[in-house]
């Protein structure tokens, strides 16, 4: 049975990002290589900023639950 891919965590989205910006400060890679690093960190950080705007509406959410219903 084939496992299915799953995305990766925000932890590691993360992880990998700074991986890119050392390799990027290093300037040690053929251009081709820094250029191919920076697009990926832009989706990465684009895909970072959407899934923490997610868990921040949904933090706004419970809260509010919470106020309107304390009980609960």
């Amino acid at each position: 049975m084939a496992q299915q891919k799953r995305d990766p965590s925000l932890e590691d989205k993360l992880k990998r990002l700074d991986e890119i910006a050392r390799m990027l400060d290093a300037g040690d890679q053929p251009l081709d290589e820094q250029l191919k690093a920076f697009e990926e960190g832009m989706a990465l950080a684009e895909a970072c900023r959407k899934e923490l705007e997610a868990a921040e509406l949904r933090v706004l959410q419970l809260s509010q639950s919470h106020i309107q219903n304390p009980s609960a």
